[in-house]
């Protein structure tokens, strides 16, 4: 129970729309051929979080990478540095000298299912997210939209996933089941040959 806590505590830290028209196998058929997914992706983030009780909007930027075949570096450089690496193995959290929580996901199901939503996520894996999630969504003029609904609530911390992209995914507002809304806006979205020694290194 406490690291499911501590889970839902530091991704919601780092980390609707209406109905579509079209048939939903045809609208991720649309959406999986508008998104060019390379190996590696790099960008910019800006995050506002808004918290049940909190009168202040919460906000935190940086850059994040996306391995496909390593995992997920999400870097928080204001206001304060953290690091979050999130692999098959598991979810890391360092600041720039210590190792803060390791969590494993071969022994706890919901690091498995966080690790499998977040690199469903943020490489726009649409079959995977179609795996936990039911969803709505719609072709706009700028790309498209995307509500998700997990398909077992019981093994989330998030009540509800809103997504927009075109080629890439552009913006991201993660609902939590408390009412806690984390809302990232991604830019400077593009593809790289390769990571750097220490990006290496924090992803194994």
């Amino acid at each position: 129970m406490m690291a499911f806590n501590f889970i839902k505590k530091a991704l919601i830290a780092f980390l609707m729309l209406s109905p579509g028209y079209v048939l939903a196998d045809q609208f991720l058929d649309q959406v999986k051929s508008s998104i060019n997914s390379p190996p590696i992706t790099r960008g910019n983030f800006i995050q506002h979080r808004i918290l049940v009780g909190v009168s202040k909007r919460l906000t935190s930027e940086g850059y994040f990478i996306v391995d496909k075949s390593r995992g997920i570096l999400w870097i928080t450089e204001k206001p304060i540095y953290q690091a979050l690496a999130v692999t098959s193995s598991g979810i890391t959290v360092s600041n720039k000298s210590n190792t803060l929580m390791n969590l494993s996901s071969r022994n706890d199901p919901s690091v498995r299912y966080v690790n499998e939503l977040l690199l469903a996520i943020f490489s726009g894996d649409i079959a995977s997210l179609d795996k936990l999630f039911t969803h709505s969504g719609e072709i706009t003029a700028n790309g498209w939209a995307m509500e998700l609904i997990p398909r077992n609530s019981a093994s989330t911390v998030f009540k509800k996933v809103a997504i927009l992209g075109n080629s890439s995914v552009s913006h991201i507002t993660l609902v939590s089941k408390e009412g806690d809304l984390t809302d990232i806006a991604f830019a400077n979205v593009k593809p790289v040959a390769s990571l750097t020694q220490d990006e290496v290194l924090q992803l194994q």
